[in-house]
């Protein structure tokens, strides 16, 4: 923790300043003037007490996931998640986009989970460091964010709740938060916290999910609630069998012609047959370009936290509205919808 991050942090739900004794580097306590107290470990603001069980959940298997060392690490993966990152966000690369988040003061990275996306940019040689970036998750992903990318110029963590979020109204000239509102109780509530934090004329820019068709649906509702049960580590033994079942789909060399079924949500097109069955009927991940195991976290990332609700382009376009900020760009994809806009 720094001075410059200090500064910024208020304690949850009363926004009061809070004073620091320890060390900064290291660990010690932030109050607040009404009692609150935070510990400060590893260098780490830690703000996560929560009742909700839900939410709880949805903190530790992010934590178990981002955990494993082995899983979304590979050179293969980082540059899978920078096309994509690339393409939906509308720069031409990596490069550009690092040099679009030098032009803020301060960066809010809301789920930064172990770094992933965030790190695309941050790790590119456009990237100057000039501005602060911070990294705020709910879980101990956070300390695996550190890891990857606390070596690199001003960046900063904090453990945090995105529906409670530790820092002074508009704090942030630039929001970013990559597949993590529809993870909390409300993508709503988590949308308009983050709008909180962003000062007038910021940029937010974020990806949520979005519904698909009925068959589809059921089968996300149904497997995620008969993994409800399990511990983390049985879930991600359940999510082998389903990437087994994705990678022989995969392998299958046929294309189907698909016909409109608008009952269940199923356009027409031409589709191998493993994505056929992905976007219309269960989401059994596979991509060649990737080990097993980074496979595997793909498919437990989608089923097993408790929220990750799916929404409507309507539901998206009136919370922006509710936020106040103005959509600058809408990019529509099966699997969801990315957002750039500013405030007013």
């Amino acid at each position: 923790m720094t001075h410059a991050l200090l500064d910024i942090l208020r304690e949850p739900g009363t926004s009061a300043p809070l004073r620091f004794e320890g060390d900064l580097a290291e660990r010690g306590v932030l109050t607040a003037p009404g009692g609150g107290a935070f510990e400060v470990r590893n260098g780490i603001p830690r703000f996560t007490p929560m009742e909700d069980a839900g939410q709880a959940q949805t903190r530790d298997a992010f934590g178990f996931k981002w955990a494993k060392q082995d899983t979304y690490d590979s050179p293969a993966s980082r540059e899978r998640m920078g096309r994509w990152l690339v393409e939906r966000y509308g720069f031409p690369t990596i490069d550009a986009w690092a040099s679009h988040f030098n032009g803020f003061a301060r960066v809010l990275d809301v789920g930064c989970g172990g770094g992933l996306s965030s790190g695309t940019w941050l790790a590119s040689p456009a990237w100057t460091g000039r501005a602060m970036w911070v990294g705020v998750d709910i879980s101990t992903a956070v300390d695996v964010a550190q890891r990857r990318l606390g070596a690199l110029p001003n960046t900063h963590f904090v453990q945090a709740d995105a529906l409670d979020l530790p820092f002074a109204d508009g704090a942030f000239d630039a929001v970013f938060s990559e597949g993590v509102l529809h993870h909390t109780p409300s993508t709503r509530a988590a949308l308009l916290s983050a709008a909180r934090v962003l000062a007038p004329g910021g940029e937010i820019a974020f990806y949520v999910y979005r519904k698909k068709g009925a068959a589809r649906e059921f089968t996300d509702d149904y497997v995620r609630e008969q993994l409800r049960g399990l511990s983390d580590e049985a879930a991600w033994e359940v999510m082998r069998g389903f990437t087994t079942l994705a990678q022989a789909l995969s392998a299958v060399n046929a294309e189907v012609e698909v016909p409109e079924v608008p009952l269940l949500g199923i356009a027409a097109g031409r589709l191998p047959v493993q994505r056929f069955v992905y976007w219309n009927f269960a989401k059994l991940y596979w991509s060649d370009e990737m080990s097993f195991e980074e496979n595997v976290h793909v498919n437990f990332d989608w089923y097993r936290p408790v929220y990750a609700h799916r929404q409507s382009e309507a539901d998206v376009r009136g919370w922006c509205e509710e936020a106040r900020v103005d959509i600058a760009r809408f990019n529509e994809q099966e699997s969801g919808y990315t957002v750039v806009a500013r405030k007013r």
